[in-house]
């Protein structure tokens, strides 16, 4: 994990949407649209990790397919290494599938229980490789070492492995065609607590040793902390506020980051006792039909007339930090303590971008 954020980006995203339709009747006629994802726009900065954050039901999932196009995007551009992959043709796609890689949250689901660990892991090999057999079984063999697999286990099926191991499976198939960006869709949420630094201190040493970009998608905002260089905090299919990660942990901005950290136990019993746990009131808008301003504006405990008729841009309110907020502008912020100096200090875009 990178301290100082790069100044390359490697993925920029800009005004995302992945709208679903919704059909209804004998006829199937179009009615409304599902907004999973409503208008992001950010940058993963190369070797470096960013960390997507919101409860169930916001969208980061969907983000992280519509970035690899396993979805179709409804609008928006995500540009992967210098190419837009929406304007991509399908044998163009394909090209470029090597460079952009998925670790899936169910470690079951995503492996073929029909096929060895070998096949699995090799499977990218055929796709995309005109390698020999001997050549294939080397890689694989030396993927099974990155990842912490006894090749013994080669010819074993994966009903045979534990949550953690067929997790370990699915980073090596990632790694097979030596990727440059990662999608990371809770690949812990489904492992015991044991396990889950395991692998996260696995995806950690492979950052470092292959220099890889992370999207890290995750509910388990401790194990973000520990993991992420920045924080994109998602609410129904927006971006709410964008930060380096101590800065948002030590002092959020947004009224739904400060309810969603709030909920972070401390480790510390004494200081655990003193905090002031934010609880939201009513439920999440349903993504077919957000709230005509702020989506967050019917469970916000700050909500003023604005929020109920204009939806917020999301703005650099503090060098570095964006928020999406009526309530929080450059105007009425004074410069957070440490955040001058350094390369988190410099003016940036909308994408998080420093500005020349």
């Amino acid at each position: 994990m990178l301290d100082a954020k790069p100044a390359k980006p490697l993925v920029t995203v800009k005004d995302l949407k992945m709208y679903f339709p919704i059909h209804t009747g004998l006829f199937r006629r179009h009615t409304g649209d599902v907004k999973a994802v409503d208008g992001l726009s950010f940058t993963i900065f190369e070797g470096e990790t960013l960390g997507l954050v919101g409860e169930s039901g916001c969208g980061k999932s969907t983000v992280g397919r519509a970035l690899l196009r396993l979805y179709e995007l409804t609008s928006g551009s995500v540009t992967i290494d210098g190419d837009d992959i929406a304007t991509l043709s399908s044998e163009e796609l394909r090209l470029k599938r090597p460079a952009m890689q998925m670790v899936f949250q169910d470690p079951q689901a995503s492996l073929n229980p029909r096929m060895t660990v070998a096949a699995i892991i090799g499977e990218p090999l055929d796709e995309h490789t005109d390698w020999n057999a001997e050549k294939k079984l080397a890689r694989v063999y030396e993927l099974m070492d990155a990842v912490g697999l006894n090749r013994a286990f080669a010819n074993r099926y994966p009903h045979a492995f534990s949550g953690g191991q067929r997790q370990r499976i699915g980073i090596a198939r990632a790694l097979a065609l030596n990727p440059k960006f990662i999608v990371c869709d809770e690949p812990i949420a489904a492992l015991d607590v044991s396990i889950q630094a395991q692998v996260v201190n696995l995806l950690e040493d492979l950052q470092e040793k292959m220099g890889l970009t992370y999207l890290f998608i995750s509910h388990d905002l401790s194990m973000v902390r520990h993991i992420a260089d920045r924080v994109a905090v998602m609410y129904l299919g927006r971006i709410a506020e964008l930060s380096p990660r101590e800065p948002l942990y030590a002092d959020p901005l947004h009224p739904y980051a400060k309810a969603l950290l709030s909920a972070v136990p401390d480790p510390d019993p004494e200081t655990e006792g003193k905090r002031q746990r934010i609880i939201l009131q009513g439920d999440v808008p349903s993504p077919s039909n957000p709230p005509k301003g702020c989506n967050f504006c019917t469970r916000c405990p700050e909500v003023i007339p604005i929020c109920r008729e204009v939806k917020p841009e999301l703005a650099e309110v503090r060098p570095g930090r964006f928020v999406a907020c009526h309530l929080v502008t450059p105007d009425n912020q004074k410069a957070a303590p440490g955040s001058t100096g350094g390369p988190e200090a410099t003016e940036h875009n909308q994408q998080g971008e420093p500005k020349k």
